[in-house]
């Protein structure tokens, strides 16, 4: 059975792919060095509507492991251009329009649960440190993503940058399924040679591991469908969006954005249910159910049945989902220092909910639930409000749909490197889009008829 490598107990990174080998040490090349300067004083200059970009250059072009360690912190460059996003929004002030919303709290509650619990199981300093990097990362990339994209044109706009990267990224993917070479990694972090599993070239990029890379462009596929409402040349750029990202996919030759790229056309399917959602999610809940009754192993047994690419481990998935159950007694309170006596590889926690209960505990797992549920109520509210514009409507259920594929990712793979970024970028776009005043609405949907509007502003406050 292919497992990843063995992870560090304190950072849950795999080793080789941005984790023990790389810790403590500062690890910088001249072109990274230049790239992030550059991109960092693009931060400070483009206007906001563009300003997430220079950051989403980055991820996917420089390694995660390129970094400055200053006093045992380090610092990767993700980190450094979030640094140089604070610095913009005090200079401009463009943090003044922050409105703070349930989702808010929700993070916030999720981040400090997280780094409190895992220090008091650990109880080290440097598992304190490591908590306060992940804090840093969660709040400095998630709230700088909520200041700087306000309403729909900036969703538009960043949607548009990132097809726009997505080219040459796919490119760069097709070279390495040719050739076998990953000309990333002069930046360490990622093999020169690209792996091989079953026969297939599993290229990486930039990226901390292939899954992971089909996982970051199959979220973004929602979100890129969606142009192909918007009027003008929405369309080219919508197809070009969905051509590259397939490209990247096929070419990481991994079941989880795989079945991360169904779970795309199933959330959008839903599209023409969505008044009928909740009978919907009740339908799934009774079917499990049903069929955990009457199945002779459990329900979640049927994960080890699933493989879209030779050498799925559906297996180990399943059996790691079981042994947590089993094991719940253990790491409800504080989590677990280690899950190695679980099962054979079961160190190596490939289930981000899971992961969640293992570094904090329930209380940690349960804010994180309640994230991902205010998530979705938001995005509920949302596409209701905006249901008189087509384009706002198609970006609406987009961003429900990217929600829902990243919960998918959830269960297959447990999140580390750049991916996070998309992950705090979608709960930001959501947070900063659902609608809570007569302020919000008028803004999000100005281009809904006086009556229209008075209509929505009606529900609003009810």
């Amino acid at each position: 059975m292919w497992i990843l490598a063995q992870r560090d107990p304190i950072t849950g990174m795999p080793e080789g792919f941005g984790g023990v080998q790389w810790k403590d040490v500062t690890n910088i090349h001249p072109l990274a060095l230049t790239a992030v300067l550059v991109l960092g004083i693009a931060i400070l200059v483009l206007s906001r509507r563009w300003a997430v970009l220079p950051m989403f250059i980055l991820v996917c072009f420089v390694s995660s492991v390129q970094k400055i360690v200053v006093f045992g912190m380090d610092f990767n460059l993700l980190r450094i251009m979030v640094l140089f996003a604070v610095a913009r929004l005090l200079l401009r002030s463009e943090w003044r329009s922050f409105v703070w919303k349930p989702i808010d709290t929700a993070v916030t509650l999720w981040v400090i649960s997280s780094i409190f619990i895992h220090t008091m199981q650990q109880g080290t300093a440097s598992a304190f440190v490591n908590r306060l990097g992940f804090g840093f990362d969660a709040f400095g990339m998630y709230f700088v993503f909520r200041c700087l994209i306000r309403d729909f044109e900036d969703l538009d706009r960043t949607i548009l940058g990132c097809i726009l990267v997505s080219i040459p990224v796919a490119l760069a993917f097709l070279v390495e399924n040719r050739t076998g070479r990953n000309a990333f990694s002069v930046f360490g972090g990622v093999p020169a040679i690209t792996i091989v599993r079953e026969g297939r070239l599993r290229c990486q990029g930039a990226f901390s591991h292939a899954i992971l890379a089909g996982c970051f462009w199959a979220s973004l596929i929602p979100l890129f469908a969606a142009r192909w409402w918007k009027s003008g040349n929405g369309k080219i750029w919508a197809i070009t969006g969905l051509v590259t990202c397939s490209i990247i996919i096929i070419c990481c030759a991994s079941s989880t954005p795989v079945f991360a790229a169904i779970c795309v056309l199933v959330g959008g399917a839903m599209f023409f249910l969505r008044r009928h959602m909740r009978i919907v999610r009740w339908g799934i809940v009774v079917t499990l159910i049903s069929l955990h009754m009457v199945m002779k192993a459990s329900v979640w047994h049927l994960i080890s049945r699933v493989s879209a690419v030779g050498g799925s481990t559906g297996w180990h998935r399943y059996y790691l989902i079981d042994r947590a159950i089993a094991h719940f007694g253990e790491w409800w309170l504080l989590g677990t220092k280690s899950t190695l006596h679980w099962g054979q590889g079961l160190f190596d926690i490939t289930n981000q909910y899971i992961l969640e209960g293992v570094l904090g505990g329930a209380l940690t797992l349960g804010f994180f639930l309640l994230v991902i549920m205010l998530a979705f109520g938001g995005v509920g509210r949302l596409w209701r409000k905006t249901a008189a514009n087509p384009y706002y409507l198609a970006l609406s259920w987009a961003l429900g749909v990217s929600l829902f594929v990243h919960c998918m990712n959830f269960i297959g793979v447990s999140y580390f490197g750049q991916i996070y970024m998309i992950w705090y970028l979608v709960l930001a776009m959501i947070g900063s889009l659902t609608p809570t005043s007569r302020i919000m609405v008028k803004k999000i949907v100005p281009s809904v008829p006086r009556p229209a509007q008075k209509n929505l502003l009606r529900e609003t406050v009810r």
